[in-house]
Protein backbone atom coordinates (compact mmCIF):
# COMPACT_ATOMS: atom_id res chain seq x y z
CA UNK A 1 0.00 0.00 0.00
CA UNK A 2 1.28 3.43 -0.95
CA UNK A 3 1.72 6.13 1.73
CA UNK A 4 -1.25 8.22 0.50
CA UNK A 5 -3.55 5.18 0.72
CA UNK A 6 -2.37 4.50 4.27
CA UNK A 7 -2.96 8.13 5.23
CA UNK A 8 -6.60 8.05 4.15
CA UNK A 9 -7.33 5.26 6.64
CA UNK A 10 -5.55 6.81 9.65
CA UNK A 11 -6.57 9.12 12.47
CA UNK A 12 -3.69 10.46 14.53
CA UNK A 13 -4.27 10.65 18.28
CA UNK A 14 -1.88 12.85 20.24
CA UNK A 15 -1.87 11.71 23.86
CA UNK A 16 -1.63 14.73 26.16
CA UNK A 17 -3.11 13.33 29.34
CA UNK A 18 0.08 12.88 31.33
CA UNK A 19 0.51 14.63 34.67
CA UNK A 20 4.06 15.84 33.94
CA UNK A 21 5.13 14.92 37.47
CA UNK A 22 8.85 14.82 36.68
CA UNK A 23 8.65 18.37 35.34
CA UNK A 24 6.77 19.81 38.29
CA UNK A 25 3.27 18.96 37.10
CA UNK A 26 3.33 21.18 34.02
CA UNK A 27 1.15 20.41 31.00
CA UNK A 28 4.19 19.37 28.97
CA UNK A 29 2.80 19.56 25.43
CA UNK A 30 1.87 23.21 25.98
CA UNK A 31 5.31 24.12 27.28
CA UNK A 32 7.71 25.96 24.99
CA UNK A 33 10.62 23.95 23.65
CA UNK A 34 13.14 26.14 21.90
CA UNK A 35 10.51 28.81 21.26
CA UNK A 36 7.61 26.61 20.14
CA UNK A 37 5.07 24.59 22.07
CA UNK A 38 5.78 20.90 22.06
CA UNK A 39 2.24 20.12 20.86
CA UNK A 40 2.85 22.34 17.81
CA UNK A 41 5.96 20.31 17.00
CA UNK A 42 4.07 17.03 17.40
CA UNK A 43 1.18 18.17 15.21
CA UNK A 44 3.55 19.46 12.54
CA UNK A 45 5.09 16.02 12.24
CA UNK A 46 1.95 13.93 12.70
CA UNK A 47 -0.88 15.65 10.83
CA UNK A 48 0.65 15.11 7.36
CA UNK A 49 0.64 11.36 8.03
CA UNK A 50 -3.09 11.04 8.72
CA UNK A 51 -6.51 11.86 7.30
CA UNK A 52 -7.57 13.42 10.61
CA UNK A 53 -6.08 14.26 13.97
CA UNK A 54 -7.39 14.58 17.48
CA UNK A 55 -5.88 15.55 20.81
CA UNK A 56 -6.59 13.54 23.95
CA UNK A 57 -6.34 15.90 26.93
CA UNK A 58 -7.83 15.98 30.40
CA UNK A 59 -6.97 19.62 31.18
CA UNK A 60 -6.29 22.85 29.28
CA UNK A 61 -8.88 21.83 26.70
CA UNK A 62 -9.40 25.36 25.38
CA UNK A 63 -5.67 25.79 24.87
CA UNK A 64 -5.47 22.54 22.92
CA UNK A 65 -8.59 23.34 20.88
CA UNK A 66 -6.84 26.48 19.65
CA UNK A 67 -4.62 24.25 17.51
CA UNK A 68 -7.61 23.45 15.30
CA UNK A 69 -8.23 19.78 16.00
CA UNK A 70 -10.87 17.90 17.94
CA UNK A 71 -10.12 17.49 21.65
CA UNK A 72 -11.43 14.54 23.67
CA UNK A 73 -10.76 13.43 27.23
CA UNK A 74 -10.36 10.03 28.87
CA UNK A 75 -14.02 9.93 29.86
CA UNK A 76 -15.02 7.10 32.19
CA UNK A 77 -11.50 5.68 32.10
CA UNK A 78 -9.90 8.83 33.52
CA UNK A 79 -7.09 8.04 35.92
CA UNK A 80 -6.14 4.79 34.21
CA UNK A 81 -3.08 6.10 32.40
CA UNK A 82 -2.22 6.32 28.71
CA UNK A 83 -4.36 3.32 27.73
CA UNK A 84 -7.39 5.42 28.67
CA UNK A 85 -6.22 7.99 26.13
CA UNK A 86 -5.78 5.33 23.47
CA UNK A 87 -9.29 4.03 24.18
CA UNK A 88 -10.65 7.57 23.86
CA UNK A 89 -8.85 7.95 20.54
CA UNK A 90 -10.18 4.65 19.22
CA UNK A 91 -13.72 5.60 20.26
CA UNK A 92 -13.50 9.00 18.55
CA UNK A 93 -11.76 7.87 15.35
CA UNK A 94 -13.74 7.38 12.14
CA UNK A 95 -10.98 5.65 10.21
CA UNK A 96 -9.80 2.06 10.22
CA UNK A 97 -6.50 2.80 11.93
CA UNK A 98 -5.35 4.90 14.88
CA UNK A 99 -1.81 6.28 14.97
CA UNK A 100 -0.97 7.00 18.61
CA UNK A 101 1.84 9.35 19.57
CA UNK A 102 2.76 10.99 22.88
CA UNK A 103 2.27 14.72 23.16
CA UNK A 104 5.80 15.15 24.53
CA UNK A 105 7.74 13.79 21.54
CA UNK A 106 10.20 16.49 20.39
CA UNK A 107 10.78 15.14 16.87
CA UNK A 108 8.70 12.35 15.35
CA UNK A 109 9.76 10.64 12.10
CA UNK A 110 7.98 11.86 8.97
CA UNK A 111 7.38 8.25 7.90
CA UNK A 112 6.24 6.95 11.29
CA UNK A 113 2.82 5.74 10.10
CA UNK A 114 4.13 4.14 6.92
CA UNK A 115 6.87 2.19 8.68
CA UNK A 116 4.53 1.03 11.44
CA UNK A 117 1.99 -0.12 8.86
CA UNK A 118 4.67 -1.94 6.86
CA UNK A 119 5.82 -3.81 9.96
CA UNK A 120 2.26 -4.71 10.93
CA UNK A 121 1.41 -6.10 7.50
CA UNK A 122 4.68 -7.96 6.97
CA UNK A 123 4.43 -9.69 10.35
CA UNK A 124 0.66 -10.21 10.19
CA UNK A 125 0.30 -8.55 13.56
CA UNK A 126 -2.57 -6.86 15.37
CA UNK A 127 -0.59 -3.84 16.54
CA UNK A 128 2.68 -2.23 15.48
CA UNK A 129 4.89 -0.35 17.94
CA UNK A 130 8.15 1.55 17.65
CA UNK A 131 11.37 -0.23 18.59
CA UNK A 132 13.88 2.55 19.20
CA UNK A 133 16.95 0.33 19.32
CA UNK A 134 16.92 -0.05 23.11
CA UNK A 135 13.33 -1.11 23.65
CA UNK A 136 9.74 -0.49 22.73
CA UNK A 137 7.99 2.87 22.68
CA UNK A 138 4.50 1.45 23.32
CA UNK A 139 2.76 4.82 23.04
CA UNK A 140 4.04 5.21 19.48
CA UNK A 141 1.81 2.67 17.84
CA UNK A 142 -0.57 1.85 15.02
CA UNK A 143 -3.66 -0.20 15.80
CA UNK A 144 -7.09 -0.89 14.30
CA UNK A 145 -10.34 0.49 15.68
CA UNK A 146 -11.70 -3.02 16.17
CA UNK A 147 -9.38 -3.46 19.18
CA UNK A 148 -11.46 -0.94 21.14
CA UNK A 149 -13.72 -3.60 22.67
CA UNK A 150 -10.76 -5.61 23.94
CA UNK A 151 -9.08 -2.51 25.37
CA UNK A 152 -12.32 -1.47 27.08
CA UNK A 153 -12.53 -4.96 28.61
CA UNK A 154 -8.93 -4.75 29.85
CA UNK A 155 -9.51 -1.33 31.45
CA UNK A 156 -12.82 -2.40 32.99
CA UNK A 157 -11.00 -5.33 34.60
CA UNK A 158 -8.57 -3.00 36.35
CA UNK A 159 -5.70 -3.19 33.86
CA UNK A 160 -3.70 -0.05 33.22
CA UNK A 161 -0.26 -1.13 31.92
CA UNK A 162 0.30 -0.70 28.15
CA UNK A 163 2.97 -3.38 28.01
CA UNK A 164 0.69 -5.88 29.73
CA UNK A 165 -2.20 -5.12 27.39
CA UNK A 166 0.06 -5.66 24.41
CA UNK A 167 0.69 -9.25 25.53
CA UNK A 168 -2.93 -10.01 24.62
CA UNK A 169 -2.16 -9.37 20.95
CA UNK A 170 0.29 -10.11 18.16
CA UNK A 171 2.69 -7.18 18.16
CA UNK A 172 5.05 -6.14 15.37
CA UNK A 173 8.06 -3.99 16.18
CA UNK A 174 8.99 -1.37 13.60
CA UNK A 175 12.72 -0.73 13.66
CA UNK A 176 13.48 2.95 14.31
CA UNK A 177 16.97 2.44 15.68
CA UNK A 178 18.12 4.97 13.06
CA UNK A 179 16.10 7.72 14.79
CA UNK A 180 17.63 9.57 17.79
CA UNK A 181 16.35 8.31 21.15
CA UNK A 182 16.00 11.82 22.59
CA UNK A 183 13.35 12.52 19.96
CA UNK A 184 10.69 10.16 21.36
CA UNK A 185 9.93 11.84 24.68
CA UNK A 186 11.00 14.51 27.16
CA UNK A 187 10.10 13.50 30.70
CA UNK A 188 12.74 15.07 32.93
CA UNK A 189 14.50 18.45 33.03
CA UNK A 190 17.67 16.81 31.70
CA UNK A 191 15.81 15.20 28.79
CA UNK A 192 14.12 18.52 28.04
CA UNK A 193 17.44 20.36 27.93
CA UNK A 194 18.96 17.69 25.69
CA UNK A 195 16.03 17.86 23.27
CA UNK A 196 16.24 21.66 23.08
CA UNK A 197 19.97 21.48 22.41
CA UNK A 198 19.51 18.90 19.67
CA UNK A 199 16.64 20.80 18.04
CA UNK A 200 18.65 24.01 17.97
CA UNK A 201 21.54 22.19 16.32
CA UNK A 202 19.22 20.57 13.80
CA UNK A 203 17.42 23.78 12.94
CA UNK A 204 20.70 25.63 12.44
CA UNK A 205 21.65 23.01 9.86
CA UNK A 206 18.19 22.81 8.30
CA UNK A 207 16.30 26.12 8.70
CA UNK A 208 13.03 24.56 7.45
CA UNK A 209 13.30 21.34 9.49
Amino acid sequence: MQPDAIKSDITAAILCGGAGDRLGGVDKPLRLMDGRTLIARVLERTVPQAAAALIVANRSREAYAAFGHAVVDDGRHAGKGPLAGIAAGLAAARTEWLLCVPGDAPLLPPDLAARLHRALVSKRADIAVVQDGAGRQPLCSLLPRDLLADLEDYLAGGGTAPRQWLTRHRVAEADFSDWPRWAWSANTPAEWRQAEHQLRALERREPNA
